[in-house]
């Protein structure tokens, strides 16, 4: 097996010195949940990145994949972490079909440079908005659903096509140009949230929408959250067609202060309507939405102008990324259940916590049934408390699990981290461990990240 002073040579021949880093400044900033790898390196091309990953399996050394780092607190610390792959570089345009709405970018382009290219020919990917810096091949591998998921669908809906680099030193290429590409099992999904496990996404193909002429956002305020649930279900089930609708926590829109309209007093909720498309439909279906949220006891909305909706996108965005914050004092979860059972979850984390009396705040999707909640812990973590998150954390899922639910441990300070159950019960352990037999049969791509053993 080669040394790894001989792989660091092989590689300066491969990317040039200028292109790897060994300093610790570079070792921190690519560090995965406190580990950190003992080389970075940056591959200009599609052929240095197939080549790094080609060498790397054969002498067995572990890579992380990294886009533009914004979603890599997800899944555990990985086990062994020898190289840090950046594809930061890999941001070319490979083909931009305009009159068919179809765009091929490398992995490593982020979704706010998609929406530079794209805006002018009035088309964009519907993965986030005009300021999202995640990458093109971090959406797809982490499955991350845009904020207008209710009109235009998530990452599975818009992704046409995908190239992969393999350990073994192959590529391969699923799916195409078009929707109806695929004859039997579509392996683009194998690859969806799968945190690089199986293959170093190097190429996206996707499928773009046109801009609407008109996009506003109705904020509601309610009085409580099962009159915000009840207006959100009849929302559903009426002809109105709205792109997103989310709820809101007191405390959650607190903190959005600056960029929401509202005053949102303890145990009210607001929920956000947000219609796009042409100015005549828009003002129709928040005049419409208004009259029905009226029916449910709402007490006062407002409208939110076009140029507004920046902020308050990256508010949320900020809030679902389970970003860093100090002191490491938060519990990230992310929660999914069926819609209709979205508030009998969301009554359960108003519960007081055995730890202490914060409240927990949360946004949720109304449509898809998905919360992110931050859930306080203590700054200074005892065994007991510990051992209280764990059996408070446990009777969540059961109670998630009860209706088809999950909750994952989306990110939790370092001492905490290390003693949960990121995933919670997955029953198709058995199935991704023979796809990661089958295309990482040595096990190099984030070794143990995923789940244990993959």
């Amino acid at each position: 097996m080669m040394t790894f002073e001989a792989l660091r040579r092989h590689l300066e021949t491969l990317v040039g010195a200028k292109n790897i880093w060994a300093d610790d400044t570079h070792r921190a900033i690519y560090a995965v949940r406190g580990r950190q790898p003992r080389l970075v390196v940056q591959p200009e091309t599609q052929e240095q990145a197939v080549a790094i990953l080609a060498l790397s399996g054969s002498e067995r050394f572990a890579v992380v994949p990294w886009g533009q780092g914004t979603q890599m607190h997800l899944g555990h610390a990985p086990s062994r972490y020898d190289l840090a792959l950046s594809l930061a570089q890999l941001t070319r345009v490979v083909d931009y079909d305009i009159a068919n709405f179809t765009l091929i970018a490398e992995a490593g382009m982020p979704l706010a440079d998609v929406y530079r290219l794209t805006t002018p020919w009035q088309q964009c990917l519907p993965l986030g908005y005009a300021g999202t810096m995640a990458s093109l091949g971090g959406l797809l591998v982490t499955n991350t659903s845009g904020i207008k998921r209710l009109r235009y669908g998530g990452v599975r809906d818009l992704l046409l096509g995908v190239r992969v680099a393999l350990p073994d030193g192959s590529q391969a290429r699923f799916g195409g140009r078009v929707v109806k590409n695929v004859a039997g099992y579509d392996m683009n999904k194998l690859f969806l949230g799968s945190l690089g496990a199986f293959g170093v996404v190097l190429e996206t193909t996707y499928r773009l929408v046109a801009l609407p002429e008109d996009d506003r956002v109705l904020a509601v305020l309610f009085p409580t959250l099962a009159q915000a649930s009840a207006a959100a279900a009849a929302l559903r089930q009426s002809a109105l067609l709205p792109a997103a609708l989310l709820l809101l926590h007191a405390d959650a829109a607190a903190a959005w202060a600056q960029d929401f309209p509202l005053t949102v007093e303890p145990a009210q909720v607001a929920l956000l309507l947000n219609y796009d498309g042409t100015h005549a439909a828009v003002t129709r279906q928040i005049r419409d939405s208004r009259m029905l949220c009226t029916q449910y006891g709402s007490l006062v909305d407002t409208t939110l102008a076009q140029t507004t909706l920046p902020d308050l996108w990256a508010l949320r965005e900020q809030w679902c990324q389970a970003l860093p914050v100090e002191p490491q004092s938060i519990l990230h979860l992310r929660l999914g259940v069926l819609p209709t059972h979205m508030e009998t979850l969301l009554t359960s984390l108003a519960q007081p916590l055995a730890w202490g009396q914060e409240p927990i705040p949360w946004v949720a999707d109304a449509a898809y049934g998905q919360i992110w909640a931050q859930v306080p812990v203590p700054t200074v973590l005892t065994e007991t408390d510990v051992q209280a998150v764990q059996s408070w954390l446990h009777t969540l899922r059961i109670q998630a699990q009860s209706h088809q639910g999950y909750v994952v441990v989306e990110s939790a300070p370092a001492m905490l981290q290390a003693q949960l159950d990121v995933w919670g019960p997955s029953s198709g352990a058995l199935l991704l461990a023979l796809y990661k037999q089958r295309f990482d049969p040595h096990g190099v791509l984030n070794p143990g990240r995923y789940m244990a053993g993959l």
